[in-house]
């Protein structure tokens, strides 16, 4: 029998992601029956905060009383943080009992997002949710996830990102995540996507930290589900972790592109004003790396490199352990999700972690 271990070392060596598979996922879909057709849904999709939003969401459902599965990408630590009901991660003994089924209805067409949101979406199945609030994981009109008819469809922001794959223009970005937008489903943009989908339900710009923002949007979906206005002001406090996340006077932010990098400077600047801060960066080699140093430089009383994975683009630099400390300032490690498992160990954060 095969171990835990194995299996995700085995799921983590599946060819990354891509919107080539659409098709394949598919043909997977319903060879495994159509899982996702077993409750309702919330798609969410844009640039950022489409994780923050998605997570306030579910637990403003849960809240509510409801069961609630939760799907977003990526993870910190470990691939089970992507599945969670009723804020839980999916267990173990979950994973050895439905990604074997899955392994065996695979082949290379298919692609790990592929794998995982099979896993999320039997797994609700079986858990029998009432609800499952779906972060898109690139895109959204060849995404896998967008196999959902939900009822009610999101989109946060639009900005650039992942421009080799979506388009080098916004225009092009939003016709790709207008993508989940269905027929008869209501719509609901946050305030950086509104500009591009005049049919939507607009949430207006909430100035300040920009955890707002997200609180807004989620707050506006609740209210279009008919949730009680309690069960959204508990729901909407949720913060997930590495958002402008303070551990002791260490801020881990996986903010990755320029617009993200924008607001992570606003929240600096609100919260701390007037203060430089050492900042410990890596950025994934396909990223503007260069447009989001030079948006930190003017903050930065040093930035220091980290080289310690594979994707990272190699601008010098050792590990987070190497030059955490070096520096008499609020140190900021920001630029990458890669980046902030080994920063979480670093600061002795104890959490589930993945094989390796």
């Amino acid at each position: 029998m095969i171990s835990y271990s194995s299996l995700i070392k085995k799921l983590l060596a599946t060819p990354g992601r891509g919107i080539k598979t659409f098709e394949a996922f598919q043909r997977l879909d319903a060879r495994l029956g159509h899982p996702h057709r077993a409750f309702r849904i919330v798609h969410v999709g844009g640039t950022n905060g489409k994780g923050s939003v998605a997570a306030k969401i579910a637990e403003g459902l849960r809240m509510e009383g409801y069961r609630v599965g939760l799907y977003t990408s990526p993870h910190i630590s470990s691939v089970r943080e992507r599945i969670c009901v009723n804020g839980e991660m999916i267990s173990e003994e979950a994973v050895l009992e439905h990604l074997p089924t899955i392994f065996n209805l695979v082949d290379a067409t298919h692609c790990f997002f592929d794998l995982l949101t099979a896993l999320a979406f039997l797994y609700f199945r079986e858990a029998k949710v009432d609800w499952a609030v779906v972060e898109v994981g690139l895109g959204g009109r060849l995404d896998a996830t967008n196999v959902v008819h939900p009822d009610l469809a999101i989109i946060t922001s639009i900005s650039y990102d992942h421009v080799e794959v979506l388009g080098d223009t916004l225009e092009k970005i939003a016709c790709e995540k207008k993508g989940i937008v269905k027929n008869q489903v209501p719509f609901i943009a946050g305030p950086y996507a509104a500009p591009f989908f005049p049919e939507a339900e607009a949430v207006s710009l909430i100035p300040g930290f920009y955890d707002k923002e997200n609180s807004a949007i989620a707050a506006a979906a609740l209210r279009r589900l008919h949730i009680s206005e309690s069960a959204i002001q508990t729901g909407i406090q949720i913060r997930m972790k590495c958002r402008f996340e303070q551990i002791n006077t260490t801020l881990l932010d996986a903010a990755h592109n320029p617009d993200g990098f924008r607001r992570l400077i606003e929240a600096l600047e609100l919260h701390f004003p007037n203060e430089k801060f050492h900042f410990i960066v890596a950025f994934s080699k396909d990223k503007q790396w260069q447009t989001c140093l030079d948006l930190i430089s003017p903050y930065a009383m040093r930035i220091s490199f980290v080289n310690s994975h594979p994707r990272f683009a190699l601008l010098g630099g050792g590990s987070v352990q190497e030059v955490l400390g070096t520096v008499d300032a609020r140190e900021v490690i920001c630029g990458s999700f890669d980046l902030m498992a080994e920063a979480r160990r670093c600061l002795r954060m104890s959490e589930p972690c993945d094989p390796e």
